[in-house]
């Protein structure tokens, strides 16, 4: 079965949209709990069916030896998916092995949907995530070799995920060898309707506007706060909320002059690379 990877940086919209998708699926199960999601999710860095796969526990390889696996186990994962589609969250950027392999494997088994959210607010977000500064959570966004997950964490359910820059990783997305839909955080708030539509049709989902209309509804920031602060949310960081504010444009007030240019500049990076992306594609 074709693997779609949902794919972005993290803190951009990517478990809104697994709930979204999960409404959609089974609206008789609306609103979802995303801490029971009943359709199947599996991270591509997660550890455990790399274990069950291999058979060899991750932590007693280097990140060289088990990235030099992942796309064996990721190729059984897609084959023995039991129902469509094969959605698969994604926070690592699209690189390549030593040996030129793609490490998230390549069309026609696999395409992407990309969510895309402005860096301001990214860094914002990532930074109430991880119990950091600001400034900490831009340096992360600009350097070229940035990670989550490093070799010492091995008693993290997953494993290293190479990030790159900010504009790096949209960059290597945007380039990568595989169908891929494009989708802007923005607009999954200003224009809800089209742009999960977009997403719901390039997965190969059948389904009318008003069941899509439900799940936006029932998928909505408040009510996930809401189920959060009920019933706490597992992905949630340590006495931090997962589901904080999810509000647009807010992250430039609050960033300093400096760290906002930073950011600019990987900004004008990505509306060049986009503005090709668009030609490439229409």
């Amino acid at each position: 079965m074709k693997t779609h990877w949902l794919a972005s940086y993290p803190k951009s919209g990517n478990t809104w949209f697994r709930v979204f998708l999960a409404n959609l699926l089974h609206p008789e199960s609306s609103p979802v709990d995303p801490n029971h999601l009943p359709v199947r999710n599996l991270i591509s860095s997660a550890r455990s069916p790399f274990h069950e796969i291999v058979g060899v526990p991750p932590a007693l390889l280097t990140p060289e030896e088990y990235e030099s696996l992942r796309p064996a186990v990721d190729f059984v994962i897609g084959r023995d998916w039991a129902r469509p589609p094969c959605l698969r969250k994604a926070h690592d950027a699209y690189t390549y092995l030593p040996d030129g392999r793609p490490l998230m494997g390549k069309g026609p088994n696999f395409a992407a949907i990309y969510i895309l959210r402005n860096p301001w607010d990214v860094a914002v977000s990532a930074a109430n995530h991880w119990g950091r500064s600001l400034g900490w959570a831009v340096d992360m966004m600009c350097r070229n070799d940035s990670t989550v997950y490093h070799q010492k964490d091995r008693s993290s359910p997953q494993l290293r995920q190479r990030l790159l820059s900010w504009s790096g990783h949209v960059e290597s997305w945007l380039k990568a060898p595989l169908s891929l839909c494009l989708l802007r955080y923005e607009d999954m708030h200003s224009d809800p309707l089209e742009t999960f539509r977009r997403a719901v049709q390039f997965l190969g989902v059948e389904c009318i506007d008003s069941e899509i209309r439900d799940a936006i509804e029932a998928s909505g920031f408040e009510q996930l706060q809401q189920i959060e602060r009920e019933r706490g949310f597992r992905e949630a960081p340590k006495n931090r909320h997962f589901f904080h504010k999810g509000k647009v444009g807010r992250g430039r007030g609050l960033l300093s002059e400096a760290d906002s240019s930073r950011l600019e500049r990987e900004n004008d990076i990505v509306t060049g690379l986009i503005a090709e992306h668009v030609e490439d594609t229409a």
